[in-house]
């Protein structure tokens, strides 16, 4: 982001690009079918909207948190709930 840009800027910059990724990897994971391994929605948040590891975690904890996804610790697999397909769509 700019050198001339304010830490308000910067934060609203950041908050607009992470909204898109929570939609953005809820869609992927409902055109894979509403079900998808940890490290494939790695994959995918990385390379479409370069959120690496920290920034991952938090964005898996705000879709659990939300009740958009069910994540299965055993497995490390997730599941799109009903709330997430709408979160998806809108």
């Amino acid at each position: 982001m700019g050198q001339n840009m304010s830490e308000e800027e910067k934060e609203a910059k950041f908050k607009a690009l992470f909204e898109r990724a929570r939609k953005g990897v809820l869609a992927y994971l409902v055109d894979q079918g509403g079900t998808l391994p940890l490290d494939r929605m790695h994959d995918y948040s990385l390379n479409t909207y370069f959120i690496q590891h920290q920034r991952f975690s938090q964005l898996m904890e705000s879709l659990v948190d939300a009740k958009l996804i069910n994540y299965d610790h055993g497995t490390q697999v997730s599941t799109i709930t009903e709330e997430g397909k709408l979160f998806a769509r809108g």
